[in-house]
């Protein structure tokens, strides 16, 4: 996954030749201005007023304006007319905010630079009725325009989970990120059995709802909760990762609503093939020390991977012609650059069926790869359909009945 660039992205073709607002208008007479000793908010407000064609004060002020008196504030809390707020076509509210402008003064994305503040307004949401595999394309409450870097939506996977240690460290007293994980039930999170196969029920904690990893600026809060128990699946083997699925039972049910909910899980031995699929996470955008972990949840689209052709794609790479690919696997990628990374294990790949895009189910776990998105070369997921029945078993035992909704 790409570098979060999204608060330095300022047209920087435009900030190189920035025509002066005093010179012609024909374009013959234009000359270029230094803008090397710019800050961010003063730049954009030049960038602006040459494409206005005004002659706008843009010197600095303390407090982080664009210009004026104008305050950074959550945009649903902006009633300027920069800020529109609608109606989607399921009836949800949205406020857009175009991050190549709105985040450049501001330092979060939430927050767009407004003249017009009214703090009294609060996140507008229609009744919840949870149902599984909902994927919010256009977000909740925000619809971020101009993202480059494929950062997702706020709320767009609310099925995803962040698995981090019950411990908190260093001056802020933040918890360490594991791996990622998938909420299948609201007391279950499923993830990858390699990174909990040495860790105990007490040593854990789930995030869910999350999306800035930086700032606590969201619409809609998180939730965190403890873990119970640790459940690894009875045919693991981690020597070659087999069966790499398990299962976290959380402390308490998690609350259901537009940003935490379920994803569903696919009939046992289901085939992907023909499938749109997306992996989500916080990994880092390259396999190698520099790599960085994100700090907004992001997403790739990757194609299912049929299972004797990504046999044939491992048995060229360093693990040979004899290397057999476990039944348990599945595969997706293949693309240069489009591909899971370190950092994103155990995080879900969701599909949904060709024809019908309105219903996610969990294809897989990320479990391991060669590098990171190198081209022929796919990623390998363990396999969740062949799990599910050990899955379902769980469920039944634990909780009687499977709470979740259209998840057959």
């Amino acid at each position: 996954m790409s570098t979060l660039g999204w608060r330095i992205l300022l047209l920087v073709v435009a900030a190189r030749a920035l025509p002066d607002p005093s010179s012609s208008s024909s374009g013959r007479d234009r000359r270029q201005v230094d803008t090397s000793n710019l800050s961010n908010a003063e730049l954009l407000c030049r960038l602006t007023a040459a494409v206005d064609g005004a002659t706008e004060n843009c010197e600095p002020n303390p407090d982080g304006a664009v210009s004026g008196d104008c305050k950074c504030a959550p945009a649903w809390q902006c009633k300027d007319d920069t800020s529109p707020t609608e109606l989607t076509a399921d009836g949800s509210f949205l406020t857009q905010v175009n991050v190549r402008t709105a985040g450049i003064s501001c330092p979060t994305p939430e927050e767009v630079c407004c003249f017009n503040i009214d703090t009294s307004l609060q996140p507008q949401t229609l009744p919840f009725s949870p149902t599984c595999g909902k994927r919010n394309t256009q977000g909740i409450v925000t619809n971020f325009v101009g993202f480059e870097n494929r950062q997702s939506q706020f709320g767009e996977f609310p099925w995803m989970a962040a698995v981090m240690t019950a411990q908190t460290f260093g001056p802020d007293s933040a918890p360490l990120y594991i791996c990622g994980g998938s909420l299948i039930h609201s007391q279950i999170v499923l993830t990858a059995a390699h990174y909990m196969q040495d860790k105990t029920a007490s040593e854990l904690a789930v995030r869910l709802g999350e999306w800035n990893f930086r700032e606590q600026s969201e619409s809609v809060a998180h939730q965190e909760y403890g873990v119970q128990e640790v459940l690894l699946h009875p045919n693991y083997v981690g020597t070659i990762l087999a069966y790499d699925v398990a299962l976290l039972i959380l402390d308490q049910p998690a609350t259901l609503g537009h940003t935490v909910d379920t994803i569903c899980l696919p009939p046992p031995n289901y085939d992907f093939r023909d499938h749109t699929c997306v992996v989500s996470g916080w990994g880092k955008d390259m396999f190698s020390e520099t790599g960085k972990y994100q700090q907004i949840l992001k997403s790739i689209d990757l194609p299912p991977v049929d299972h004797d052709s990504c046999e044939i794609a491992m048995r060229k790479t360093r693990l040979g012609t004899s290397f057999h690919l476990h039944e348990s696997f599945l595969c997706a990628g293949g693309e240069e650059g489009k591909d899971a990374c370190e950092g994103d294990g155990g995080s879900p790949l969701a599909c949904h069926k060709p024809n019908d895009p309105s219903k996610y189910y969990q294809a897989g776990v990320v479990s391991w790869g060669i590098g990171c998105g190198q081209a022929g070369l796919p990623g390998v997921y363990a396999d969740v359909s062949k799990a599910v029945p050990w899955i379902n078993t769980i469920i039944q035992e634990k909780f009687g009945h499977d709470v979740r909704i259209g998840g057959k």
